[in-house]
């Protein structure tokens, strides 16, 4: 065992003891707590409460609160209608309530339904939370605090297989990504070298990139609006503003196209496909290591990367892209201290510094390095974590469900659609939608 492995399990074990023994600040009398359980295992320690040792974190905790924690499970997290409809029917919810930002959050906190936590997310509170639970931005809607935690500290990467690399004597991205020259040219141009037939048969058989083509690419559309300084919408004059249709928009599917369409450089497969070794490089996220890094999975090395600028994005500027991760919040409808309720949460998912005794970063880091062979992976894992750039507006909640965003930009990106007669032809009824929703 590693002396990194035997480090991050001692500190588990450690933050674990600290969290029993320490006392809390809040007693809810026995009361019942309902927790939304659509992450049972969404913690930076790696605890997964539906497991004995979750549980037994679990038990600690209630004791510490004198509370009963009561797991809820349905779909109100990225439902709003679901939520909505339990609070008209005078159905319990969650006390404490995740929500996706880009399928749930605006709605629910626009319909006057989330209690507001400017009062509480003071800067001296802010300073005891570890920096991977912040997003202080994307906690608004409008000006308005309504988030007070972060699920998933990490987007979107690109992984590289450097065996490939090496094999084919492309260009070293290390090079490119450290001198700030990692970029959508630089990934296309890759790509185009390391596409190719390599026994002969005249059918294409290596691939610059590999995509899972489920979501109609809208991971990726996501990303790359982010890396050009680009948006589905924009506050311009205090209004939520559809700019889809913007230039520098437009150009993420303009790119896109060309590597599919014009250059032929994109595999469409299912996720674990550059497992095989015949592709150079694939779009995802950063937990893939686990499986890169298994011989049993993949024989060859690989490295990990952020997504490259764009064009009009700000030259150097990397960090991680998302758009589908999930505030924490407090739901009107509970009878609940919300600071209390806060407290709680920061005991249960052990996110503020009152709960750990190390940094979580750190933790994160830590564990990564045992999947990694090259220290540069390690400082853009580090590099990923710490810079979480969280893409606004960039999924659904303007779209009636999630599916018809995904189709949209499958249209465009697979389908190959005009992307400015595609935008042209919903700008009109988004901006309708986002009107509603921000009350604008």
């Amino acid at each position: 065992m590693s002396r990194i492995v035997r480090y991050g399990m001692s500190v588990v074990l450690v933050a674990l003891l600290a969290v029993a023994a320490a006392a809390a600040p809040y007693d809810f009398g026995g009361e019942t707590v309902r927790v939304s359980g659509a992450f049972p295992n969404a913690t930076v320690f790696g605890i997964n409460f539906e497991d004995a040792r979750g549980m037994g974190h679990v038990q600690e905790v209630e004791k510490m609160f004198n509370v009963k924690i009561e797991w809820v499970k349905d779909d109100a997290a990225y439902n709003p209608q679901t939520f909505i409809a339990n609070v008209l029917a005078g159905d319990p919810v969650a006390d404490i309530q995740v929500l996706c930002r880009g399928r749930a959050f605006h709605q629910i906190a626009a319909e006057g339904l989330l209690v507001p936590l400017d009062d509480i997310l003071t800067e001296e509170y802010l300073e005891n939370i570890p920096d991977v639970y912040k997003a202080l931005e994307h906690w608004k809607h409008g000006d308005t605090y309504y988030g007070f935690s972060l699920v998933d500290a990490a987007g979107w990467c690109v992984y590289w297989n450097k065996s490939l690399f090496e094999r084919e004597g492309l260009p070293d991205p290390y090079e490119l990504y450290f001198s700030g020259e990692w970029t959508w040219d630089a990934m296309r141009d890759i790509a185009i070298q390391a596409t190719k037939d390599t026994d002969g048969d005249g059918v294409v058989d290596q691939y610059g990139i590999s995509i899972d083509e489920g979501s109609g690419c809208t991971d990726q559309v996501a990303a790359l609006l982010a890396t050009n300084n680009a948006a589905v919408a924009k506050i311009i004059d205090g209004k939520v503003t559809f700019t889809l249709d913007e230039p520098e928009a437009l150009a993420v599917y303009e790119y896109l196209q060309q590597l599919i369409h014009v250059d032929k450089v994109v595999a469409f497969e299912g996720q674990y496909t550059i497992f095989q070794g015949n592709r150079a490089m694939t779009l995802s996220h950063p937990w893939w290591f686990y499986y890169t890094a298994d011989p049993q999975w993949m024989e060859d090395d690989c490295g990990i990367l952020p997504y490259p600028i764009g064009p009009n994005g700000t030259p150097g500027e990397y960090g991680s892209y998302s758009s589908a991760n999930w505030n924490w919040c407090i739901p009107k409808t509970t009878k609940h201290d919300p600071r209390a309720l806060i407290e709680l949460y920061n005991a249960l998912y052990m996110a503020s510094y009152d709960y750990v005794i190390d940094d979580p970063e750190e933790r994160m880091v830590n564990e990564f390095a045992t999947y990694v062979t090259d220290r540069r992976d390690l400082d853009i894992y580090r590099s990923l974590i710490s810079n979480l750039k969280l893409a606004p507006y960039a999924i659904n909640f303007f779209w009636p469900d999630f599916q018809n965003f995904e189709e949209f930009n499958g249209r465009i990106t697979i389908n190959g659609e005009n992307p400015a007669a595609a935008v042209a032809g919903i700008k009109d009824a988004v901006q309708t939608r986002l009107d509603e929703i921000f009350k604008q």
